[in-house]
């Protein structure tokens, strides 16, 4: 295991990619919130769990779509989650956040443990980093959305990410979302097919 990267360094890094990372989050959401339209009592007779595993899928189909081709991001697969690799320095990859600690949430598992011990096998040069969001309580908005680096469970820095975004995938507030300062220019990826990944872990 190397040294994770710090704050500075990491943003050095992701900064072409920030509004991409986000936009995933928020166009994955976006899905949620549109079949709760449709049917409005899905926020009752889906468990918060099995919401988590449909953002999570939501945000999976966009993050494969938006950086498909990218020649300093390689998407692959680990056991059923997603990972991006950025110029081969940082592997991330999207979560729930379960407060505003920002602690992720899922079962405890030893893959889990790896991933934010940064001692993932096969991935140990490479800082492990978690693009998350944290709802609000009505399960209607994002009340935050971040990245974060964590060792030996102690989280070492966190990288507040722009909310908001307009029906073009633009960055904008967005109520019930809170606004924040823009980047830049949110570019909706096109779209094609990904195959089925399960997995028994709460995203």
């Amino acid at each position: 295991m190397t040294e994770p990267l710090n704050a500075v360094e990491a943003e050095s890094t992701l900064s072409p990619h920030l509004p991409k990372i986000a936009g995933c989050i928020e166009l994955g959401w976006r899905r949620w919130l549109t079949l709760l339209k449709q049917d409005s009592e899905l926020g009752i007779v889906i468990s918060a769990r099995s919401r988590a595993n449909l953002v999570y899928d939501f945000i999976r189909y966009e993050a494969v779509n938006a950086f498909d081709g990218y020649d300093d991001v390689k998407v692959g697969d680990s056991r059923g989650f997603l990972l991006l690799t950025f110029d081969g320095k940082i592997v991330l990859r999207f979560k729930k956040f379960r407060d505003r600690k920002l602690r992720t949430s899922g079962v405890p598992t030893q893959q889990r443990r790896e991933y934010a011990n940064q001692v993932l096998p096969g991935l140990e040069a490479l800082t492990h980093l978690v693009a998350g969001y944290l709802p609000d309580k009505e399960g209607l908005g994002l009340e935050r959305m971040a990245i974060t680096c964590s060792l030996d469970d102690d989280q070492l820095w966190v990288l507040e990410l722009d909310l908001g975004l307009d029906e073009t995938g633009v960055t904008a507030p967005v109520a019930p979302m809170p606004s924040a300062p823009q980047r830049d220019t949110i570019v909706r990826p096109k779209r094609r097919e990904i195959p089925d990944q399960t997995g028994t872990e709460e995203r």
